[in-house]
């Protein structure tokens, strides 16, 4: 006889979508508020200048340590929450660790020990960035309405960060703090509220946790469905490229623009307006095509910041660099945000916070940390070579470097999955419990999920022959 599936959650209502947006804010403010200018205190750091504390292509390798926070964490937390302890919980007591971790590079005198502390804070906030995304995907009861959404609130929380620390704090010292320590301790008051707050949200339960001892055989499966490994390898490929972007910041204070923090925000109003529109996107092209668009937006923006390397503020190179900015939204919104999407549509609901643990493992983890090599390569060699003074800050080679990879990276995602067509209709097991119909698009009807309980598919092949 068949397990009986578990009750979803209800729908969820007004006041539960405001507390899922308060915590998706808070959960990028408090990363927002220091990482996007942590590479110009580094770099007003190393060597000889400042407080002489990091070596020539620290700022470069140091993406390890974000890297490194994503390879296990992630998809072991993303276990726990499907199957022992409510996500809220675990935010809550990861949050606390990242604050204890701030703390720990704002004292940092020395390179190691500030590594350090980078190492333990993305070994805590890994995780919590695919347990809210299980969180809103539990609570809300239409994902592909309510999830880009209720991320929008990120992408304002980190622009409002952007713009809090590149004008308002610049005219409340009197002089600009990027540079400083002081965004970093503005972080750790920052997670510990949120630390606080996460204490606060409702609590949904996992169906896994309600059901039969056959689905907890599930977990396993999802590491052979194949349509979902071959997603996470091509996911790792594309975030390589990705990490030179973190030189934005540096970029443009050595190139001499003005509040660069805060003009980079301008990337997080596009992908507002990308995160806005990506429920009707979705509807009318699917979420493979926005996948495929967001690897061509990467490609894009670094031929711009090319084209803009090759002026000064105030030349015609300056649209070039703006137009790299604005290409954040589809570049980042349909890459990364898309592809969390992707994954739900993957993977069965009872594996949903392992498939965007692993698919955090893929991205953050396996592929930052090999783009964090890539661009400390970059960095050492085009940038800031040791032993040549002043530093070339070849800036079009720089940016030329991971053009190429996005090329590669698109090829191999259309030879896999472009031929691939509706072929039958199969039950789905929804969040709810009902049947649903499988799809990879979001937009037709797919075969069953490789790793659907066994009944599914049995029945689906039955159907078919």
């Amino acid at each position: 006889m068949p397990a009986p599936m578990p009750a979803g959650p209800p729908g969820a209502s007004g006041p539960t979508l405001a507390r899922l947006a308060a915590m998706m804010f808070l959960q990028y403010w408090s990363l927002g508020v220091w990482f996007v200018t942590y590479t110009s205190f580094v770099a007003a750091n190393t060597g000889d200048q400042g407080e002489a504390i990091f070596s020539d292509g620290f700022a470069g390798y140091s993406g390890t340590a974000t890297a490194m926070g994503s390879l296990l964490a992630p998809a072991i937390f993303g276990w726990l929450a499907d199957r022992r302890i409510a996500p809220k919980f675990l935010l809550s007591i990861l949050h606390g660790v990242c604050s204890v971790a701030v703390i720990l590079m704002h004292e940092a005198r020395d390179e190691w020990v500030f590594y350090a502390g980078l190492l333990l804070y993305f070994q805590a906030f890994g995780p919590t960035v695919s347990l809210t995304n299980t969180v809103v995907l539990r609570m809300s009861s239409n994902t592909d309405r309510d999830f880009p959404v209720l991320r929008l609130f990120g992408t304002t929380a980190w622009m409002m960060a952007g713009v809090f620390v590149g004008e308002i704090a610049r005219r409340w010292w009197g002089e600009s703090i990027e540079a400083t320590r002081i965004p970093i301790a503005i972080s750790g008051v920052s997670h510990l509220g949120m630390a606080l707050y996460c204490l606060t949200l409702p609590r949904a339960k996992s169906p896994a946790r309600v059901a039969t001892g056959a689905d907890h055989k599930r977990a396993l499966d999802v590491l052979r469905n194949r349509p979902f490994i071959a997603f996470l390898a091509i996911s790792m490929l594309a975030a390589i490229g990705s990490q030179a972007y973190n030189f934005a910041n540096p970029f443009m204070n050595q190139q001499g623009y003005v509040g660069a923090a805060a003009v980079l925000t301008l990337g997080q109003l596009s992908e507002l307006v990308c995160l806005a529109s990506m429920p009707w996107l979705q509807r009318r092209v699917g979420l493979k095509a926005l996948f495929l668009f967001g690897i061509g937006a990467w490609a894009a923006r670094y031929t711009l910041l090319v084209i803009g390397s090759l002026g000064e503020p105030g030349s015609p190179a300056t649209a070039a660099v703006i137009a790299a900015i604005l290409c954040h939204g589809p570049a980042y919104g349909f890459m990364y945000v898309a592809g969390q999407l992707y994954v739900d549509k993957l993977v069965h609901p009872h594996n949903r916070g392992a498939g965007q643990g692993l698919h955090a493992l893929a991205m953050n983890g396996l592929g930052h940390l090999l783009g964090a090599g890539l661009v400390g390569w970059a960095q050492s060699r085009f940038l800031t070579p040791s032993g040549v003074t002043p530093p070339p800050y070849d800036w079009v080679r720089f940016w030329l470097t991971p053009i190429g990879l996005f090329l590669v990276v698109g090829v191999l995602f259309l030879a896999r999955f472009a031929r691939q067509r509706p072929r039958r209709k199969a039950a789905r097991h929804s969040v709810d419990g009902s049947s649903g119909e499988a799809n990879l698009d979001g937009d037709a009807p797919e075969g069953p999920s490789p790793d659907a309980d066994p009944q599914a598919r049995r029945s689906a092949d039955a159907t078919q022959h």
